[in-house]
């Protein structure tokens, strides 16, 4: 079975909100967990930047389920690869909204600590210069 990795950013229309964002999270691991997905969404009310892997069938229609949302006004691909083993143990939503929300294990608080703590501990070159870029332009605001 071949697995891929996809690294795609998000923007959202306006009527998302910050709880809509914190639903549509929760959503998002309960599927990714059941399709035995892997990666991380670092996100806010308005865009989101992900990694998803897995195998490459159920990545590639994942990403078109997220592309086909009507909640999603754009959706860019930045990386498509094939890869020879997961980056990430799990499937995991790192958050950035303007209220408070419940945090567990899979939705947590996005601060440059938690980034750090949520990447692999040797990420590929490819996902680390997307996460830098990220950073720069997000948690830099």
């Amino acid at each position: 079975m071949s697995l891929s990795q996809l690294i795609y950013t998000s923007t959202c229309v306006d009527k998302m909100t910050p709880q809509l964002a914190y639903s549509v999270s929760l959503k998002s691991v309960t599927v990714c967990q059941q399709l035995g997905l892997t990666g991380r969404v670092f996100a806010n009310d308005i865009t989101a930047f992900a990694m998803t892997e897995g195998p490459t069938d159920l990545v590639k229609q994942y990403f078109l389920a997220v592309q086909a949302d009507t909640l999603v006004e754009t959706i860019l691909l930045h990386v498509e690869r094939e890869i020879e083993e997961r980056e990430f143990e799990d499937y995991a939503v790192l958050l950035n909204l303007k209220e408070s929300f419940d945090e567990s294990p899979h939705i947590r608080k996005l601060t440059d600590q938690t980034l750090e703590e949520s990447l692999p501990a040797k990420p590929s070159s490819k996902l680390r210069i997307m996460v830098e870029v990220f950073k720069q332009e997000v948690l830099a605001e």
